[in-house]
């Protein structure tokens, strides 16, 4: 029989019609890295485009192969989501070794009228290939060949919603994986479904082999996959026909980033190892006098957690300071935290998701401000998000969690719920950061004081002496302000007026609001109106 290699290149290829294409560079590699696995007692996980021979090589061949390489009674788990599926791939199985001129003779099937059975003797011992769906095959079953997992996300013209996915992953981790004995290979292989699913966390696990080989530019130097079947022009035929199936069937994007609000890469940009998460508990005092704080808080309900964080503003550069999840938290005691966040963090402006009104009229501090999640509101908050993201001033708190429930919002601003959460970081920083645009970026411009008068004045016509009038308007409006400016700036500190505005960051200001406690001196920055001198 040989290596799995020479299996696949020299028997296996026998079964098909062109046999050449079993010599493509990816069958190789993919052969060497089982070949590895087994000899090292690793696991491996394979994902990989359609159509390129993945469930042929990695799962039917191989569990042939493991039955042949056997020295005694052997058994091997075909796995998919669905027991039909994995049917189907015994189905396979069968037809691809009866079709074989060498393996027909070797392997005597035990089971000839069923379609659905790989049952054989190989030199008088029992062999049996079996089939099981992921949540229905039973559970103190053991294997002492291989278990194949095959597409247990299912595939992306059938996908799960990310709640079922949750699901998978959580059995196959703590039921699955045990099934073999120990020792015993564990193949997986699929199609990306999210960030942070199953076969991406199987990537970061000490006990699998990790490849994933993309249609185009699958390694170094190396432009196409499997140039024998599928060239580059085919490829970006198929690209600029169908874009986002292309990418998560071919490119083996992640099927519902295709979807979602934001791309990973939107996220991970932002993020920022050195940012540390404060504790509520203690007070924040990180902070220059002219640093401003802004929160946000998505009220959850009993079956998916509420999200609160937290930004400091200092310039142009927005640092998220706090995150945290309250998990089967109470109204009353949500009130409670959010006050205690109020005064510990001292925000300057913070806003809570007010749709459904839970914690209103509870005393809640003044510093939050209620905002209903209408479609015109929700679409403003992700515009704003979206401004912050690609401005490269925001910076966020590495968090797997937060990570997850923000890619999970979709292009239509809806997230499925999920044990994790139900989109809750996306909507709690959309919240603060409209917080920290409506206060510190967005002014009103309230017009023209004459276009003011002439608005409450409908009847007066204006002749020829407007202009005269206009002065006389103006001139007023001037020595209002100035008379207020005065008063205002001597009822500080009893200094004179005029010292005040010598020393001011913009001498010649107008404005009757502007006095000195809005003056940054170190940097001659005046925060009301702006004007760095």
């Amino acid at each position: 029989i040989g290596s799995f290699w020479e299996f696949v290149r020299d028997i296996w290829s026998q079964s098909y019609d062109h046999p050449e294409y079993f010599q493509a560079w990816h069958v190789g590699v993919l052969a060497e890295d089982i070949e590895e696995c087994v000899d090292a007692g690793l696991n491996y996980c394979a994902v990989l485009p359609r159509f390129h021979f993945k469930s042929t090589i990695l799962g039917h061949a191989f569990s042939v192969w493991r039955l042949l390489k056997a020295p005694r009674d052997c058994s091997v788990l075909y796995l998919s989501y669905s027991d039909g599926m994995a049917r189907y791939h015994i189905s396979e199985i069968n037809k691809t070794i009866y079709r074989n001129p060498i393996l027909k003779d070797m392997m005597v099937n035990r089971s000839p009228k069923a379609d659905f059975s790989a049952r054989f003797y190989l030199n008088k011992q029992p062999m049996e290939i079996m089939h099981g769906g992921l949540f229905s095959f039973k559970r103190g079953l053991h294997v002492n060949g291989a278990l194949i997992a095959d597409d247990v996300l299912r595939d992306p013209e059938n996908p799960l919603n990310i709640g079922q996915l949750t699901k998978v992953e959580d059995h196959f981790m703590t039921e699955s994986l045990f099934i073999p004995l120990k020792g015993v290979p564990v193949i997986v292989l699929g199609t990306p479904m999210m960030p942070g699913d199953l076969l991406t966390k199987l990537k970061d696990d000490s006990r699998f082999k990790y490849r994933i080989l993309p249609a185009l530019d699958p390694a170094p130097g190396r432009r196409v996959l499997m140039p024998e079947l599928y060239n580059e022009e085919w490829l970006l035929q198929q690209q600029a026909a169908r874009p986002k199936s292309f990418a998560s069937e071919f490119m083996l994007v992640p099927h519902f980033s295709t979807e979602s609000y934001f791309s990973e890469e939107d996220i991970t940009k932002c993020e920022d190892d050195t940012l540390r998460n404060h504790p509520v508990t203690k007070a924040y005092n990180d902070r220059l006098p002219a640093d401003q704080i802004f929160a946000g808080f998505d009220v959850g309900k009993k079956r998916h957690p509420s999200h609160l964080v937290i930004f400091k503003k200092s310039g142009d550069r927005i640092d998220e300071i706090h995150s945290s999840f309250l998990d089967g938290w109470n109204y009353s005691d949500q009130i409670a935290y959010l006050n205690e966040v109020a005064e510990t963090f001292d925000i300057s402006k913070g806003y809570i998701d007010n749709t459904r009104g839970e914690l209103e009229d509870r005393g809640l501090d003044a510093r939050w401000h209620g905002l209903h999640f209408t479609l015109k509101n929700k679409n403003t908050m992700a515009q704003v998000f979206e401004e912050f993201i690609h401005s490269g001033r925001l910076h966020l708190i590495s968090d797997e969690r937060q990570r997850q429930q923000i890619l999970s919002v979709s292009n239509e601003l809806k997230a499925p719920e999920t044990p994790m959460g139900h989109g809750d970081a996306f909507f709690s920083i959309a919240l603060a950061l409209l917080a920290c645009h409506e206060t510190a970026y967005k002014f009103t411009d309230l017009g023209n004081a004459v276009d003011w008068l002439s608005a409450v004045s409908p009847g007066e016509q204006r002749g020829e002496g407007s202009n005269e009038e206009e002065n006389k308007v103006a001139k007023l409006k001037e020595s209002i302000v100035d008379k207020l400016k005065v008063e205002l700036w001597e009822n500080l500190d009893g200094n004179p007026a005029e010292t005040r505005q010598q020393n001011a960051p913009n001498p010649t200001c107008r404005e009757a609001m502007c006095n000195p406690s809005f003056w940054v001196k170190e940097r001659n920055l005046c925060i009301y109106c702006g004007h760095r001198g």
